[in-house]
C-alpha cells in the first residue's frame, strides 16, 4: 500500500530541494519501509516496525541509510527521532 497522497506530496517537496540523488533514494527507502510495515495509515507506525524493519539481515551502511529515510518519514509526522538499533549506535 503506498503512503497517502498528502505525505507523499509533503515528501515530494521535501525532496524537490537539496541533493536530489539522495533525496530520491531517500524516497525510495521510506515507501520500502511504509510498504514493510504493512499499515493503513503511516501514524499507526511505531518503535516496533522501526525495530523489526532494521533488525533484518542488511549491511550496516545499508541499515544506517534507512534509518535516516525513517527519521525523515517521522519528521513529516511530527515526531521526535525514531529508535536507534543498536547496530547503527
Amino acid at each position: 500500500m503506498p503512503l497517502p497522497q498528502d505525505y507523499q506530496h509533503q515528501l515530494n517537496l521535501w525532496a524537490a530541494k537539496g541533493g536530489k540523488t539522495s533525496r530520491r533514494r531517500t524516497l525510495k527507502r521510506i515507501n520500502a519501509f511504509y510498504e514493510a510495515c504493512q499499515v493503513k495509515h503511516p501514524a499507526q507506525i511505531g518503535k516496533k516496525h522501526v525495530y523489526d524493519f532494521l533488525n533484518q539481515d542488511m549491511a550496516d551502511s545499508t541499515r544506517r541509510d534507512y534509518w535516516y529515510a525513517i527519521r525523515q518519514l517521522w519528521k513529516q509526522l511530527g515526531r521526535n527521532d525514531p529508535p536507534k538499533p543498536k547496530r547503527i549506535e
